[in-house]
């Protein structure tokens, strides 16, 4: 009760991003934002260090200071920010923070939608331990037609049987499995927004080199659709965390851009290269999520296809990323799948495998590589196969061909025993011009690795 009521009459006043309970990231430069007395001395201290900071409020009580962090610790510290009454943050972790974002696949909580469940969630709720290195913080949904400095609304919280239940899925099963994992403290910022498009989250610089992108008129009080509108989440939303420090991002977007799939992927480039500037990590890991099958405007057409594939193409195309792919997570008539558990876990993977160095594991399905031509066959290569493919000595489901006419057949596919290569082929179609994999809206196959992860969705033009 005595901080508590330090805190109330405290001068010293921070942007809600820092609190009680957050975790900082390790080795890193973290810049804390508040207000004090008009041109007063703000002395600062943390607990990992000897050292007192100081800095100077200007006239209207506004200030900033950098502090350094040390290598993470399974302590807590405190952080004491005094201009003559003083501020205590208290229960501070050092560890891993990752900023989790997206649309409402990343938005759906543990205890899933009214009416849409997440699978298996009910034992991990119920079994939350605050003892546990894992601090979630939720950004509540905002926007503005300019960058704001500060006014999120959120704070970090330990983890609790009812906040669990209410934080994004995605993320705390990502967060869990890296916990588990590397025994660090592990910090989860869920900034997302149901139904939101990449162009909200993108700022004015970065998409004012889209011609096919409307800007918002800056003066403009209503939004029908603001979660659809180019810069209003990024001005609200992420823009007042700058300065503070992040290992990576994941992301879990797409389904309000599938109608664009090249313009997505361009859209996409250039905000990881924006998110990347903004948090001062030009190789800052991306890892994002293939969109699940689902039926869409109708099970057997190609729009959201496309738009995975375009997903597929991405990785190749820009550096440090990694894609998570829900090929067998689908459902034909939900757009929110309900195996957020599995999600979680196969984004884990490729941070502990590409961003924190584990090894002895597969961390992606198998992913079209290239073919070889064997008569009327081919011969299909897949990356993430070296183990071996499976069903082995079983045809395997999901694949198709097409000749010059255009017509797709259902193919026949056996795995090369012991290998990462697939033969398919079709009695009907002689000269194959066309080879696709689970390529339509909702449409399931039995191609898996060593590791049980599927086979993602692609088509192949020769």
């Amino acid at each position: 009760m005595i901080c508590f009521s330090l805190q109330l009459q405290a001068k010293v006043k921070l942007s809600s991003i820092f609190g009680n309970h957050m975790v900082l990231q390790q080795k890193s430069s973290v810049t804390f934002k508040g207000t004090a007395g008009p041109n007063k001395r703000v002395r600062v201290s943390a607990g990992w260090s000897v050292r007192t900071y100081v800095s100077t409020a200007n006239a209207s009580g506004q200030f900033e200071i950098t502090l350094s962090t040390p290598a993470t610790a399974a302590k807590p510290y405190q952080i004491s920010f005094n201009d003559g009454e003083e501020l205590l943050l208290q229960n501070i972790l050092i560890g891993e923070v990752w900023f989790c974002s997206g649309q409402s696949n990343m938005e759906m909580p543990v205890k899933g939608f009214r009416g849409q469940p997440v699978f298996g969630t009910l034992k991990h709720i119920a079994a939350a331990n605050p003892k546990r290195k894992i601090r979630l913080y939720t950004v509540k949904n905002a926007w503005s037609t300019t960058e704001l400095e500060h006014g999120i609304v959120g704070e970090w919280k330990e983890l609790s049987s009812k906040d669990v239940a209410e934080f994004s899925a995605t993320a705390y099963f990502f967060g869990g499995m890296l916990e588990q994992s590397l025994d660090f403290p592990i910090g989860l910022i869920n900034c997302s927004w149901s139904m939101s498009k990449i162009e909200a989250w993108m700022s004015k610089s970065t998409l004012q080199k889209f011609e096919d992108v409307k800007l918002p008129d800056v003066h403009q009080k209503e939004f029908g659709w603001a979660a659809g509108t180019p810069t209003l989440i990024w001005n609200a939303m992420v823009n007042p965390w700058k300065g503070f420090s992040i290992r990576g991002v994941i992301w879990y977007q797409g389904e309000a851009n599938a109608a664009n799939p090249a313009l997505y992927k361009l859209l996409f480039t250039e905000m990881v290269k924006q998110w990347r500037t903004f948090f001062k990590a030009p190789e800052m890991p991306f890892y994002y999520v293939q969109l699940a099958p689902w039926q869409s405007g109708g099970k057997d057409l190609l729009d959201w296809a496309y738009f995975r594939q375009a997903q597929l193409e991405l990785m190749n195309e820009i550096p440090h990323v990694g894609m998570a792919i829900t090929a067998d997570l689908g459902s034909e008539v939900f757009i929110h799948p309900p195996h957020k558990i599995e999600v979680g876990q196969r984004l884990a993977y490729w941070a502990l495998a590409k961003t924190y160095g584990k090894e002895g594991f597969q961390y992606s399905g198998p992913v079209f590589k290239s073919i070889q031509r064997k008569s009327t066959a081919i011969e299909v290569i897949f990356d993430f196969g070296q183990d071996g493919l499976n069903p082995e000595n079983e045809k395997v489901t999901g694949f198709e061909i097409a000749g010059k006419d255009g017509v797709f057949f259902n193919a026949d596919a056996l795995i090369i025993n012991g290998t990462d290569r697939v033969k398919v082929w079709s009695d009907q179609v002689k000269e194959p011009v066309e080879l696709r994999y689970c390529f339509r809206n909702y449409m399931t196959g039995t191609l898996r690795n060593n590791a049980g992860l599927p086979a993602a969705p692609f088509v192949f033009k020769f």
